[in-house]
Formats: C-alpha cells, sequence, structure tokens
C-alpha cells in the first residue's frame, strides 16, 4: 500500500512539475564541442558530430512563442522582471546545447557576478535559432540578454550571407549586422577558431612530415583520412580542400560516423582524421592539429553576442567579457572540453578553476 501511494505520489510531483516548466541542468559527459557551419554543412544547425543535450527550455523559446516573429526584437519588460529600485535587473546569461558552450557560458556568468553583475543561468538552451530568438526577446521579457556565439554561424546562420574565409573579415560583418538588424552587440572574439580542420598522431606527423594541410595534401596519395559520408562531395569539405589547396587525392577516404573518427586515428586505420578546431580528443590523445594557412575552415572564432540595453545598464559587463575572451585559445579550449566530455567532470568546477588559473576569478 505504501509503494501504491508512493508511486501515485510521484506521478503528481511529475506532472506539477511538467505543467511549470521545470528546466533541466546541462549534464557532463556530452560529447564533443562545436563545429562550423560552412556552405551546406550544417543546415539544421546541430553541430556535425556532436550529440547535442535536451534544450532546457525549448517549448518555450520556439520562434513563435516566442516573438512570434523570429527576427523582431521586443524590448518590453514584463512586471514580474523589472528589477530592484535602481531599475536595473538581472542579466540572464545562456549558452547553445553543447559542452563547449556550457563551459564558456559558465565563464561569463563567473566573471560578471565577480564584477558586481547579478546573472541569472540559463545554460543549455538550444541550437542557434533558439538562442537568437531568446536573445532578441530580452531577459526581462521571459527571454535572455547574451550566450556564446561563432562568427561562422552567426554570419551564416543568421544573417544568412556567404562565407567568409578572413576571420577579421567575417567577424567585422558579424558585429556590423547584429547591430544594425537586431540592435545585439559582438564583443571582442576569442583567439579560438571552432572550424573544420585535421588531426593526426604524433607518430605520423613526425614520420611522415605531416604539420599543416598543405603538407597532407602534397602527401595525399600515400595517406588515408577519416570522414564523414557527405565529406567527397559537399561544397565546403573535399571539392574546397582541392581547389584552395590542390591535389589532395588521398589514397583512400574511409567514412566512419563521427563519433569513431578518432577511434579510427588512434587504432592507425587511417592517418588523418576529419576534425573540428576546439575537439577535446585533440588534447586528450595529444594529437596534432594541422595547421591551415590557406583558411579551407571557415573562421568560427567564439564572441559573446549581448543585447545593447544591457551594456547601457552595465557598462562593466564588456570588459569583464572581453577579458576572458582575450586567453580563450584553441589549445586551452580543446583541454577544457576533454575535462568535461572526456574525464566527465562538471563544466562548473571546470569553469572556475581555469578562470582562477588565469587570473580572472578571485
Amino acid at each position: 500500500m505504501k509503494k501504491l501511494i508512493a508511486a501515485v505520489a510521484l506521478l503528481i510531483l511529475g506532472t506539477m512539475l511538467a505543467a511549470c516548466g521545470a528546466t533541466a541542468t546541462p549534464t557532463t559527459g556530452t560529447t564533443g564541442t562545436t563545429g562550423t557551419t560552412g556552405t551546406g554543412a550544417n543546415p539544421t544547425n546541430v553541430e556535425p558530430g556532436r550529440t547535442p543535450t535536451t534544450d532546457i527550455t525549448a517549448a518555450d523559446t520556439t520562434p513563435t512563442a516566442m516573438t512570434g516573429t523570429a527576427m523582431t526584437p521586443d524590448t518590453t519588460p514584463t512586471a514580474s522582471s523589472t528589477g530592484n529600485a535602481t531599475g536595473k535587473r538581472k542579466v540572464v546569461v545562456s549558452s547553445k546545447n553543447f559542452t563547449e558552450e556550457y563551459i564558456i557560458g559558465e565563464m561569463y556568468a563567473l566573471v560578471l557576478e565577480q564584477a558586481g553583475v547579478p546573472v541569472d543561468r540559463k545554460l543549455n538552451l538550444g541550437t542557434t535559432e533558439i538562442a537568437q530568438v531568446a536573445l532578441l526577446k530580452g531577459g526581462d521579457n521571459g527571454g535572455i540578454d547574451l550566450y556564446p556565439e561563432y562568427t561562422g554561424t552567426g554570419l551564416i546562420n543568421v544573417l544568412k550571407a556567404s562565407p567568409i574565409s578572413d576571420p577579421q573579415q567575417a567577424y567585422d560583418a558579424v558585429k556590423k549586422g547584429y547591430e544594425e538588424q537586431f540592435k545585439l552587440t559582438w564583443l571582442d572574439r576569442t583567439p579560438m577558431n571552432d572550424t573544420q580542420a585535421m588531426a593526426t598522431t604524433q607518430d605520423v606527423s613526425t614520420q611522415k612530415g605531416i604539420k599543416s594541410i598543405a603538407d597532407a595534401c602534397a602527401k595525399a596519395g600515400d595517406l588515408t583520412i577519416a570522414a564523414g559520408a557527405d565529406f567527397k562531395d559537399r561544397a565546403d569539405a573535399l571539392p574546397a580542400l582541392q581547389k584552395i589547396y590542390g591535389a589532395c587525392n588521398f589514397k583512400d577516404i574511409k567514412i566512419v560516423e563521427p563519433n569513431l573518427r578518432y577511434k579510427a586515428l588512434l587504432n592507425k586505420d587511417v592517418d588523418l582524421t576529419l576534425a573540428y578546431g576546439t575537439d577535446g580528443e585533440i588534447s586528450g590523445n595529444n594529437l596534432v592539429l594541422l595547421q591551415d594557412p590557406k583558411n579551407w575552415g571557415p573562421p568560427d572564432n567564439v564572441a559573446p553576442v549581448v543585447r545593447d540595453d544591457v551594456l547601457a545598464m552595465y557598462p562593466e559587463v564588456a570588459p569583464a567579457l572581453n577579458a576572458v575572451d582575450a586567453k580563450i585559445t584553441n589549445s586551452e579550449i580543446s583541454a577544457l572540453n576533454w575535462e568535461v566530455a572526456g574525464k566527465g567532470r562538471e563544466y562548473a568546477d571546470v569553469a572556475k578553476e581555469w578562470l582562477q588559473k588565469q587570473g580572472l576569478l578571485k
């Protein structure tokens, strides 16, 4: 009888939570980080080769639920979010739904709190589309106020512009486009570039003299590479590689599932693997990320995208976040991604430790 009563009670509680729109927290151990969108690479905005977790508030952040119009800013505050007597409110810090975003989003929240900015966390929100709509809605009206985004994703997925190969030009384009269209500001971009790339082992790099994609293309006839099913035909993949670097006629292209690429490399089934610049596996397995001097991988640097009204309300937001971004390199974020996705540590602990190590958090 007690078991029956307990079961009924749990059922009622679950129903009540669902009705209240209870949210989940990001889980640790999420495989992968992020990836470049590229031309034709990411039509549904699910990062290639990644396993996003379930959206926290997807039911409340679809374009129609949030604004009715996906790209229309809404600056009307609600009675429940108007803040304290000074007219200031909490800043809603968010992230998309994969490991790298959790880590960077938590970094942003921590340094803002240290700077005296009151923060609400709404991490693991969902895809770019969901995050963009929530950002236009605003934290004072059920949405969000800032989150980390990627220049290539903003350029292609949000602004619907063509890819730009120069990192600074791509950043300048998204910064200008977001301000003109949405009254949103891109703060400073990170050195990290989470774009499509190639990786190999230390042994292969040394034995075959491969340090860059140019080296790999020059010696492609003797090399095998692990890649996804669309690598041969996708416009920004092998066709672009051959156009930019010439040759690149690999001895064999082994088609494998995204989560098996690194296994194939470590098992010596292939010489190279398609990668993304900040994959945790690169750091975790001491792999060599091949240099890309001709920018085959479209730039995808991270930067905080922030509502203009929040920057006006809290001038301390910009310098606090810019200080963080200046220190996030490919090697740094790859190591942090591995701590979470590879070792199963809590993203909040990893973010806090890194900030303290960098002298950005007491």
